[in-house]
């Protein structure tokens, strides 16, 4: 089976509003939603389709289908138009990456030529911003798919600058000089660290989301933001007095933080960090 993602853009405005449920004010600001306000975003959404090689032609599908079916069902949809007012199907309802990347599953899967079914549909608000639709279990045809094994996942994106030393008491100091070279400096070295913390779960049908963002935010901060921000892993933080805190364990631990955190039925998927442009670091627990 081989995939293939394709890459649009749009541009759209929209109304977090709460009209067809009945919350109170206090109801809807914890739940993450602002009443009637409105603001737009360039949306980016990576489609990614799934097949086998077409002998004949060498290739999965024609990619021109391809984008013949997101420019008719996603780009013509929602570029430069104000959502809520111009789409009918959001109507009244919350407008989120989640609510977006479900809609637009539901319509590629059902319009996909055959031979090509859809595996994943990611929505992002912002670099910082991001929901996620995967099929975990394709079945045929495509247009089955939308009452398939649907996992919904929301990204969201932080950075924090800290500093570490790599040295191992099991090694001699020659051997932590020759293992981790420059890392292995005594006064340690520092990164702008970018961390992208992704939840999955059921969608909540009142506020269309995994999770509101707001509690996310302060559960991130609390537990990893704020106690590693401009601070020594060495020396500052408790948790690494008896490890070496490479990115590879500092990921490892962010997740042992969060993973109880995370208020059902969302749950923790998994805990990226970027070290640096090169050096890229995942950690989804344990198989």
């Amino acid at each position: 089976m081989i995939c293939m993602t394709r890459h649009v853009s749009f541009s759209a405005g929209k109304v977090d509003w709460k009209k067809s449920v009945d919350l109170n004010a206090d109801e809807a600001e914890s739940d993450g939603q602002v009443p009637l306000a409105t603001y737009g975003h360039n949306y980016g959404v990576d489609v990614t389709i799934q097949g086998e090689i077409d002998p004949r032609t060498g290739i999965v599908v024609n990619i021109k289908e391809i984008d013949r079916v997101l420019r008719e069902r996603v780009i013509d949809r929602f570029d430069r138009k104000l959502i809520h007012v111009q789409a009918p199907e959001f109507a009244g309802r919350p407008i989120t990456s989640e609510s977006l990347a479900t809609w637009i599953a539901q319509e590629i899967a059902e319009n996909l030529p055959v031979g090509a079914s859809l595996s994943k549909v990611r929505v992002a608000e912002t670099p910082l911003v991001a929901a996620e639709w995967t099929l975990d279990q394709p079945s045929e045809p495509a247009v089955e798919q939308t009452i398939g094994a649907v996992v919904m996942r929301s990204t969201r994106v932080y950075e924090f600058a800290a500093s570490h030393r790599l040295h191992s008491p099991h090694l001699t100091d020659e051997e932590n000089r020759e293992l981790f070279g420059k890392c292995n400096y005594a006064s340690g070295h520092g990164h702008n660290y970018v961390l992208e913390i992704t939840v999955e779960g059921p969608v909540d049908p009142r506020s269309a989301r995994v999770i509101c963002p707001d509690l996310l935010d302060k559960i991130v901060h609390r537990e990893v933001v704020d106690r590693y921000d401009h601070r020594h892993f060495n020396v500052d933080i408790p948790e690494f007095e008896s490890l070496i805190p490479s990115t590879e364990v500092v990921t490892k631990i962010i997740w042992e933080r969060l993973v109880r955190e995370i208020p059902p039925p969302a749950r923790l998927s998994s805990v990226l960090i970027r070290e640096t442009a090169r050096n890229i670091f995942e950690y989804r627990g344990e198989a």
